[in-house]
């Protein structure tokens, strides 16, 4: 049987990479025990180093940050309206209910603590339902002792520590505080709790550049799971309170303000991309060694890319004539939008793939904004397929490997070649 050599892409150090392979083969194992999985990893070696390019931006003009204002979550103040709503945004877009859920988790992965937030009209009043005055020490021994069906899921995703901490935070925080003790619309806290417990977990695994284990189903299960242990009698997940999610922040001003933390978060994963763009021959190299050593054992392979891992490989199988690799699966990768723009490195603007070139499956999820369509640009030469993780599209990007309809499509492309 063939060989899968999977290729990563930008911003991923060995941590992360040994985490996702190791998932990536467990699902595969699921599918089929006999498919091996060879690693092409190089982050450490063709990566940008931790922290260079720091020194140049511009932090120290930053406006000053107001004392109302956190970094880490924004709160009410002059560029944030806290009554906006995502159901009234999300409804008169037309969006679907599964797409109105991926922005609500694009917006909680931003702020967690958002469902704790009472809107404007609430704010000057306590509520007819006084908070159950044992609910935070529910919470601290659920930190540390999960039920028996979340604690399985914390398993599962790997997020026992993160948990611990997110509960934690959330009751410290500000947020957390008030709700505790003011309380918020009868029978929302113990969801709102959860959600906010569960989104600062999964956000925590964002930061870390980790990949998400948990499916959109298995991420409700864990909030339907932790609000019934909270004492809560309505489970059915963030969607359901009257909660409103902080619109999306405006104004240059507060842009202004963020662009030091938005260049730290996006800087490690772009740095990448554009030492490849200028100096990419030593990654395809690279490649190509891996490729020579798997198939000298195990024959013709599979060449699994991700993201950046996509474009090397691409710009690799355009150059050089590689009979080991008998079919390409690029996942969430960019390959062929940069070609639409000229700009990848060994493929003349406009020119069609060579002869040599082998056949090729593109996957992408359309909530991730990094993945592109391939057959409009190489028409007849690559097939699209869309295989959607439900997750926004932060998670999405990384939720590639947990779709079990990802593993089936690699399954079968290792075992006959087709897609």
């Amino acid at each position: 049987m063939s060989a899968l050599l999977f290729v990563h892409g930008t911003g991923v150090r060995r941590a992360a990479y040994d985490e996702t392979i190791a998932e990536l083969r467990k699902g595969l194992a699921d599918v089929d025990a006999d498919l091996q999985v060879h690693e092409c990893y190089w982050g450490d070696v063709f990566g940008v180093p931790e922290g260079a390019g720091a020194a140049t931006l511009p932090s120290a003009l930053s406006p000053a940050l107001p004392s109302a204002l956190s970094p880490a979550v924004p709160a009410a103040g002059p560029w944030t309206d806290p009554s906006a709503a995502l159901a009234e945004s999300s409804e008169s877009s037309g969006l679907s209910e599964r797409d109105r859920d991926a922005l609500t988790w694009e917006l909680l992965y931003e702020d967690p603590l958002a469902p704790l937030r009472r809107t404007t009209g609430e704010a000057d009043g306590i509520y007819d339902e006084p908070p159950d005055p044992r609910l935070e020490h529910r919470a601290r021994d659920i930190a540390a002792t999960p039920p028996d069906e979340l604690a399985a899921l914390l398993e599962e995703a790997g997020a026992h520590e993160e948990f611990r901490l997110a509960v934690t935070a959330v009751l410290d925080s500000p947020a957390g505080r008030d709700a505790l003790t003011q309380g918020l619309p009868p029978g929302e806290l113990p969801t709102a709790l959860a959600t906010a417990a569960v989104a600062h977990v999964l956000a925590a695994i964002a930061r870390q550049g980790r990949p998400l284990r948990w499916t959109p189903e298995r991420r409700d299960e864990a909030i339907g799971i932790l609000a019934a242990a909270l004492g809560g009698g309505d489970t059915r997940g963030v969607l359901s309170g009257t909660w409103k999610v902080v619109a999306p922040l405006g104004g240059m001003r507060y842009l202004m303000w963020k662009r030091p933390t938005l260049m730290d978060k996006a800087h490690p994963r772009a740095a990448d991309i554009l030492k490849y763009l200028a100096r990419g021959d030593r990654l395809r190299t690279f490649i190509e060694e891996r490729v020579a050593e798997v198939a000298a054992a195990h024959g013709p392979l599979v060449l699994l890319a991700h993201s950046l891992g996509g474009i090397a490989a691409v710009d690799l199988l355009a150059a050089q004539d590689l009979p080991a690799v008998r079919h390409l699966v690029t996942i969430g990768s960019q390959a062929a939008h940069l070609h639409e723009l000229g700009a990848l490195p060994c493929l003349d603007p406009g020119a069609p793939l060579p002869d040599h070139f082998p056949r090729w499956t593109n996957v992408y999820d359309r909530r991730d904004l990094l993945a592109f369509l391939a057959e409009p640009a190489f028409p007849g030469r690559v097939q699209d397929r869309e295989l959607t993780s439900g997750q926004p599209f932060k998670a999405s990007h990384s939720a590639y490997f947990r779709n079990p309809d990802v593993l089936r499509l690699l399954a079968q492309v290792v075992r006959d070649g087709s897609a």
